[in-house]
């Protein structure tokens, strides 16, 4: 028995009797996949290209509710960090810092991450009048502080060898980790020490060589003459011999 002819379904038999049809599908199907293709890929990245950039605002200083406001105002949004951490600057609850920087050019609607001020952490400088050299440096580290220089000054009443003063002195507000130095007595006839020329220094270097000989920073005066930051007299002046620890006064230009 001969076998019968396979019948011919109704898609296959337009394909082949209507070839354009076919061409029409597979453009069609073309059409919707290039239309994908550029709503998703190349619409953003026009979309990117034109958006004008805005400036990210200063949000250091203020506390989470103004800062969230005025950086939704200036069309960001905002992520605080979860651990934060001790400032300097900024007190308790306030933005201590940012980033991006206020200033840089952002795309809007980009996230400013700010990190919150666990306070100041202030410490108070021990008193340490009277005490040993080893007795000093054990409070000063106990109190989160560091241990600066140490001088010999003479001095009257206070043993050789005991603590006569600090700088910053006792009692003043310091931070973590700041340095105190310390001022021991050499006694009553402790030998007296040159002063430094600082005349035409840079303020920072001629306060470091100061502290280095052992004199303090005393009054400072401001004067519109020369370069600015330089110092252009000193009293006492340099060559003088004075008690280590001492202090010494600088007019500076401005």
């Amino acid at each position: 028995m001969a076998e019968q002819p396979r019948k011919e379904n109704f898609i296959h038999r337009i394909l082949r009797t209507k070839p354009w049809v076919y061409a029409l599908l597979l453009l069609a199907v073309l059409l919707v996949f290039f239309a994908i293709c550029f709503d998703k890929i190349a619409m953003p990245i026009v979309a990117r290209e034109h958006v004008q950039e805005l400036t990210v605002p200063k949000l250091e200083g203020l506390d989470s509710s103004a800062a969230i406001q005025k950086a939704e105002g200036a069309g960001f949004h905002v992520a605080f960090a979860k651990m934060r951490e001790y400032s300097k600057v900024y007190d308790v609850d306030l933005v201590m810092r940012q980033n991006p920087p206020e200033g840089q050019k952002s795309k809007p609607g980009r996230t400013i991450h700010l990190t919150l001020s666990e306070g100041l952490n202030q410490i108070t400088v021990p008193d340490l009048l009277d005490k040993t050299d080893e007795e000093a440096v054990e409070e000063i580290q106990k109190a989160g502080l560091v241990v600066g220089l140490t001088f010999k000054t003479p001095h009257v009443n206070i043993s050789k060898g005991k603590v006569v003063r600090t700088y910053p002195s006792e009692g003043s507000l310091a931070h973590k980790g700041d340095t105190v130095d310390v001022f021991i007595s050499s006694g009553a006839k402790g030998a007296k020490t040159e002063v430094p020329n600082v005349v035409g220094e840079r303020t920072a270097i001629a306060i470091s060589n100061l502290r280095t000989a052992g004199f303090i920073v005393g009054k400072t005066e401001r004067k519109k003459e020369g370069s600015a930051g330089l110092v252009l007299s000193q009293k006492p002046e340099a060559g003088s011999l004075i008690a280590a620890g001492a202090r010494v006064n600088l007019v500076i230009s401005e």
